[in-house]
């Protein structure tokens, strides 16, 4: 708890991204990959496995852009590395102490908010009458070097902190703050469509909650509703045995690994 506490007070994070909580859901969750490592492992795998297939289709390897790298827990680092001239990890919190800066020259974080509207939402989260912000996002839309975009683990997440801090302000309509997931969720695959290169996606699409006898007794979508693309791969994803969240049951996702996502539906 104490090396975490450091963590969150030495981390650079742009302002509204820690008042919003992202940075301590950063921690979180590599807190939790630490306690449920192995039941983590086949997922972290699968998902390595789906950006290597994806780097196999890219004609060229100029650039290589990660969206939601995190802690590269699920990233093949090294290899994207070796098999790219330039490797760009982005996502709104970049972790303390990535060893990889010091061996591999040719990867560079970027801090960015993949949605563009995070801060947006920072800003009229407290004000009823302000509309919320329609995501457009566009990075490295323009960028022709770019060979390989992959977007890790990501789809659900992109809307949970906006929409848990617009429901913690309380000023905004349920309905409205479901409409805004849904139009994140949406864009995010849309922009994949557009993005250059290959555009892999790794995404969970349903949580299921599960008992002790491996019974699934509830299922709930994870990205609002929204049309999931035909996946290539789909897997369970191991996130919460019990009793890490309840002592009854345990909470598993179902995800899906698309290598490209040019022409799907």
């Amino acid at each position: 708890m104490f090396s975490e506490l450091i963590e969150y007070a030495l981390t650079p994070c742009p302002r509204y991204a820690r008042r919003m909580g992202y940075l301590y859901e950063s921690i979180a969750i590599r807190a939790r990959a630490a306690r449920c490592r192995a039941a983590w492992a086949p997922h972290q795998e699968r998902t390595r496995a789906v950006i290597r297939k994806a780097m196999g289709r890219c004609k060229q390897r100029r650039r290589a852009v990660v969206l939601g790298s995190g802690p590269l827990l699920d990233v093949p680092l090294a290899e994207l590395a070796a098999g790219f001239a330039e490797v760009i990890l982005v996502d709104i919190v970049q972790p303390l102490g990535s060893r990889w800066r010091r061996r591999l020259p040719n990867v560079r974080a970027m801090t960015a908010d993949i949605t563009g509207v995070a801060e947006q939402v920072f800003r009229v989260a407290r004000d009823a009458k302000a509309e919320l912000p329609r995501a457009e996002p566009d990075l490295f839309c323009d960028d022709q070097e770019v060979d390989l975009v992959a977007s890790v683990n990501l789809l659900s997440q992109l809307p949970y902190m906006p929409v848990e801090y617009l429901t913690r302000a309380g000023e905004h309509a349920s309905e409205k703050i479901e409409a805004f997931a849904r139009d994140v969720v949406t864009a995010h695959q849309s922009y994949l469509k557009r993005a250059p290169g290959v555009a892999a996606m790794i995404a969970d699409v349903e949580m299921l909650t599960v008992d002790a006898k491996g019974n699934i007794i509830a299922r709930e979508d994870t990205i609002y509703g929204t049309p999931a693309p035909r996946a290539d791969e789909e897997w369970i994803w191991k996130l919460a045995p019990r009793p890490e969240i309840h002592r009854l049951y345990s909470y598993h996702r179902r995800v899906i690994g698309v290598i490209d996502m040019k022409g799907k539906n």
